[in-house]
């Protein structure tokens, strides 16, 4: 009966089998929520200053994140400004 060798029962997944298999799940799922949304991006065109433009780059190195660019500064400071009243917002535009 050569061949049949690999016929034996398996034996129980131990501790860190289970552990392993945890992991890789996770990550897989980590992975298929990073997949591209069904989100549409519209490119604007909009003038900055330079110190503005230092200032927006300095935040990026500052988000510590390969994820941050440029855009997402803009995206994360109007959605801040957004939370202002119309009084706030008219004291902070006029500084």
């Amino acid at each position: 009966m050569a061949g049949l060798t690999g016929l034996n029962k398996k034996p129980e997944p131990t501790e860190q089998d289970k552990m392993l298999d945890a992991f890789i799940s996770g990550a897989e799922k980590r992975v298929k929520a990073l997949e591209s949304s069904e989100k549409k991006f519209i490119r604007y065109t909009f003038s900055l200053n330079e110190d503005i433009s230092k200032l927006i780059d300095e935040l990026v190195v500052k988000g510590q994140n390969a994820r941050i660019n440029r855009s997402s500064i803009v995206r994360a400071a109007i959605e801040n400004l957004s939370t202002y009243s119309a009084d706030e917002l008219k004291e902070i535009l006029n500084k």
